[in-house]
Formats: structure tokens, sequence, C-alpha cells
């Protein structure tokens, strides 16, 4: 390498790490009251020491890249059609089929005895970790003590995942400044929080430990324990067929609540068809998705999630407050360029909005102008940032009946696209399973 070569990749090398020293920052246990408040909870039930306490969090530092992915993530940012695609491609329904074939036995047992499908625990390793390939990149000490001292709106989740990280490191012999997991602190083939790790793992493969990062046999147990502890029912479905049309009555009745609202009778009173083999006093939700929307985030009354052809002021008319108070609080430029997945902060006094009607969905186009009768300032024409254009998809809008069981798989993530993607995929892996065993069989036949 030449003089000048090796010069500029010298400069190249320090100005990355000043980068990285810009990006994350160490942390000291007595300046920091929140992570201090876990330590006396901890050194209070005699499991640590001060000492001990200062010399693990000397080797924590604060992640701004943790903070950024926070703020954004897949459930709320992409469509429904995208998002779903990120999960039902080939390769992924392929290498489902492989690892069932490889822990058949495993995931058997399991479903006879917690009542849970395999292929909903297969489907499960498969969105979390694409079955152990991913299992994250970044330090789990490093994810929680910045989400605790730097992400105030989940501060207090946080700080006792914290408190639970630092007793799993402990009670299962875990190296705690090299378990390596999601940005959130989730880890292993499952990618079980801690608290969920120490509740509901298990040893499935009796080796004497409950090993969810190296052991995939006892992440197929857990995932098992986990749902049925959670409000799973063995024999019961997921979610009717997908509807591509329903009674106006019922299509009304259309939300995104984490639970089950209507009795069968009740909804086949509205003229929903639903089959007779369903009791009428049994409870179900109904469920829209759309390809081309963006699910927001139903509890956050102060975010909102732009969506095609909004625009910073017409959002801002819309929740009744100032362009100029929507641009501050979030730090907009001149032109107030949003784009579409962006999680705008509202102020104070902003309005929730109600959810819009199809008719309403489909006239925020793009196309219309970007600037409000009245605002202070106007928002430049076709400003949202663009990342390429959004993929077909087989799935518009589409309704469903969805059951109690639909409903346990968003414990483990809040999201109903997550809940589908995973019913979807189960469905996918399934079906492939069992296209493969038939032509294998006919192949032994011949």
């Amino acid at each position: 390498m030449s003089l000048k070569k090796c010069v500029i990749a010298a400069l190249c090398i320090g100005a990355l790490s000043v980068s990285l020293v810009n990006n994350a920052e160490a942390v000291e246990l007595k300046e920091q009251p929140k992570l201090q408040a876990i330590a006396n909870e901890l050194i209070a039930e005699k499991r640590y020491t001060q000492k001990e306490l200062e010399a693990i969090f000397s080797k924590a530092t604060v992640q701004q890249v943790v903070l950024d992915a926070m703020t954004s993530p897949a459930e709320y940012k992409f469509t429904w059609g995208k998002y779903r695609k990120l999960f039902l491609k080939e390769d992924r329904i392929q290498q489902g089929v492989e690892f069932w074939n490889e822990y058949q036995q495993d995931l058997e047992r399991a479903e006879k005895e917690y009542g849970v499908p395999a292929s909903l625990i297969v489907a499960i390793i498969g969105v979390e970790s694409k079955f152990g390939r991913f299992k994250g990149k970044y330090k789990v000490l490093d994810s929680l003590v910045t989400l605790t001292v730097g992400f105030p709106r989940r501060s207090k989740f946080f700080a006792s995942e914290l408190k639970q990280f630092l007793i799993l490191t402990k009670e299962n012999d875990l190296a705690f400044d090299e378990v390596l997991g999601s940005y959130a602190g989730a880890v292993g083939y499952p990618q079980f929080i801690s608290s969920s790790y120490r509740n509901y793992a298990v040893d499935f493969s009796g080796d004497g430990k409950m090993d969810l990062i190296d052991q995939p046999v006892d992440a197929i147990g857990s995932i098992a324990n986990y749902f049925i502890k959670n409000g799973w029912i063995p024999g019961e479905p997921v979610t009717s067929p997908a509807h591509q049309t329903v009674d106006a009555n019922i299509a009304k009745l259309a939300n995104r609540k984490r639970k089950t609202q209507f009795t069968v009778a009740s909804l086949r009173d509205k003229g929903a068809l639903l089959p007779d083999s369903i009791s009428g006093d049994e409870k179900l939700n109904v469920l829209m998705l759309d390809a081309s929307e963006i699910v927001t985030e139903p509890k956050n009354s102060n975010i909102y999630i732009v969506r095609a052809g909004d625009t910073a002021c017409q959002i801002a008319e819309k929740l009744k407050v100032s362009c100029n108070a929507l641009s501050s609080l979030n730090s907009l430029n001149q032109e107030g360029h949003i784009f579409r997945g962006q999680r705008l902060k509202l102020p104070a006094k902003a309005k929730r909005l109600p959810s819009r009607s199809k008719q309403q969905l489909a006239s925020n186009d793009s196309s219309q102008t970007t600037s409000v009768e009245g605002s202070k300032w106007k928002v430049a024409k076709n400003v949202a940032k663009q990342t390429g254009p959004e993929p077909a998809s087989t799935v518009q809008e589409r309704f469903f009946f969805t059951h109690g069981n639909f409903y346990a798989i968003t414990q483990y993530n809040h999201s109903v696209l997550y809940a589908m993607a995973v019913h979807d995929l189960s469905n996918a892996i399934k079906v492939a399973k069992s296209n493969a065993d038939q032509a294998l069989n006919r192949d032994s036949a011949e």
C-alpha cells in the first residue's frame, strides 16, 4: 500500500473512531439516578454489591443507534403489504420446512404437551430470528441501559428489563457484557426479553440448562410454554379466512384493539357469514387490513405516524394545531419535509384523529396540493421521502373474524400486523412441508 493510501486509510479510521465515540457515551452509575435505583434494588435483594454493579455499568455505553432504531419499528413504518412480504419470502418458508424436519420430534412433543401447533412455533422462530440465523447484533447491556436513560416514554419498562437481565445473567452464568440481542434487548432463537426468559424458559432439551441462545430445542418448548400461559386455547382457530367484502354493518365494526369484542350471535345478526360450527356465545373481533395502509400505533395519542399523501400542514389542520407548532416540535426543515412511516410528536393541544374512512384514505393522495389554506407556512409539493416503489401485493383490503388465539399471538408482539404475519407464515410453512412430505412419499413408493 502506498504512503498516500496509508495516510488516507488512517484518516478514515480515525474519523470512524471519532464517529463511534460521538455515538456511544460511557456510563457512570452514580451519575445516573435511574440506574442507581436499579442497583439499589439489586443490592437490597442481595443479588449484587455496589462494587459489582459499578464494574458492570462501567462497561456499558449509551448507543444513539439504539435510540434511532427504537423510533421506527417495522410494524409502524411499513404498509401491511410490505411488512407481510418481509416474512412470506420463499427462502424463509423453505428454511421453516428444513427446521421443522430437523426438530420434528421435539416439535411434535411440544404440540402434544402444550397444545400449541408445531407450525406456529416454527413460524415464531422464523419471524423472530430466521431460525437462529439472526439473533441480534447489539450488546443487550448497552441496549437496555440506553433505553432506560435515553427513552423516557418507556423508561420504566426498560429499567425493569435491565434489572431482569442482570438477574438472568447471574442465574444462568452468562457474561453480561457479551450477550447479544435486538436493539430492544431480546435474545436468542425466540427473541425473548429478559423477563420472558426468566418466566417462561424451560429446559426442553433435558440437559440441565434453559438455553434460548444456543439451544433450539429449549426455544421450541419455551415458546409453547409462553403461549399456553398467555391465553392460547388448544384447538381453537386463530382467524377466519380473509373476506374480500363484508356487510356494511360489519365493516363499521372493524378495529385494531387487541381483544375479542363481539359475540358470534351479534355478528350474525349484522350479516356476518360465520360457520354454524362456531357457538353463538363465542367472542370474536373484526379486523381489516389493507396492503397499502400503514397501521398506526393504537394507544399512543401523542404520536401520529405519517401515511402516503400526508403533509405536515394537512396533519396540523386536522389536529387543530399550527404548522409551526408541529414543525418546531419535530425539528422539521423550512419546507416541512416528512416521509411515510415517520413518527411525528403532537403538540399538547392536538385532537386525536378518528379512524379515517376508506373514502378519506382514497382522497388523501400524494398528488394533492401540499399547502393548506390559512397555514402560516407552506409545505413544498411532493416532498415526501421515497424509498422506491411499493412492491405489488396480493393482500389488498381484507376483513377477518379474529379469535382469542389471534390476540394470544399479540402478547408476543403487540402489533396486529405481527400476529397476522406469524399466522400466514405458519400456514405457508405447513403447506410447504405437507407438499414436501407427499413428494418424498411418492418418490419412496416408486
